[in-house]
């Protein structure tokens, strides 16, 4: 096992999953969660959950060193997304080995501008104080699918687009537990300073639609009110840019060892969750 003490930084949603999956792969794992936070009371008696302020460098470095930790994970949400700055340095500081920043959803490199940019600094501040990183891009998780298109409304609504280009869709278990997997399994230099590209399905809304059937007609708009979020994802799943393999610097989706799932392989053997299963359809 080439980590073996492992922090994952954010006790909700992909963070306690996360935790789950490298417990059930015999990693020694810690969870870092804020003060205020009532996150990481279902998880196991096995992980620990310490609280610590995000942005208190010296009080993390200390809680990294205390627990000998090798790897930093982090799934801190976009809304406090620059908090991973002050994490970083004291990841460094503590000679943690290797860090997965929050990604986990469209590839973000070059996105030098607009809502994914904070990512694509964050990846180049790692560079620059020499920390290695390992970046997880997964598309849009599956189970996100019912609030991004509307169903709460009896339809579903297309924003800004035909419905008809492909994008990238990964169920939030295949995602822990392939993080999981790498980080317990693939040596350190297949780990640092690379970037994994993993697929559920690739699928249109179009097809998502008729995989609900005739009970929620669908109705095309140019945007849903009083939802800027969804309207900004629906851009780019129905814009041609929701693969994992779309690259903004090339405008177009590359392919080969950068294609959409090329990191499948890397886990052999498993049987990854499509957007019908995933949504119990």
């Amino acid at each position: 096992m080439p980590y073996k003490n492992i922090v994952v930084v954010g006790a909700g949603g992909n963070g306690g999953l996360i935790s789950k999956a490298l417990l059930k792969e015999g990693a020694n794992v810690v969870v870092l969660s804020r003060p205020t936070s009532s996150s990481g009371k279902d998880l196991p008696k096995a992980i620990r959950i310490v609280l610590v302020d995000y942005s208190d460098v010296p009080a993390l470095a200390a809680t990294f060193k205390d627990h000998k930790i090798e790897v930093v994970i982090s799934t801190i949400s976009d809304q406090v997304i620059a908090q991973q700055t002050a994490i970083g340095d004291a990841a460094k500081h503590a000679g943690v080995k290797l860090f997965l920043p929050s990604e986990f959803g469209a590839n973000t490199i070059g996105h030098t501008e607009g809502a994914l940019s904070p990512k694509h600094y964050f990846a180049e501040h790692l560079k620059s104080i020499g920390l290695p990183s390992a970046r997880i891009f997964n598309g849009l998780l599956i189970t996100y699918i019912p609030w991004v298109i509307g169903l709460e409304s009896g339809k579903i609504y297309l924003v800004g687009g035909k419905g008809d280009q492909k994008a990238t869709f990964t169920h939030p278990d295949d995602v822990a537990s392939f993080v999981g997997y790498i980080l317990t399994h693939l040596p350190a230099s297949e780990l640092e300073d690379k970037v994994f590209r993993i697929e559920g399905e690739s699928a249109t809304m179009l097809q998502i639609a008729g995989y609900y059937g005739a009970k929620y007609p669908v109705e095309y708009v140019d945007e849903i009110p009083g939802e800027p979020f969804k309207n900004a994802l629906q851009a780019i799943l129905n814009g041609g840019k929701g693969s994992v393999a779309y690259s903004v610097e090339a405008g177009k989706d590359l392919t080969g060892a950068e294609a959409a799932g090329a990191s499948n392989v890397l886990w052999a053997g498993h049987q990854w969750k499509g957007i019908k299963e995933g949504l119990g359809l």
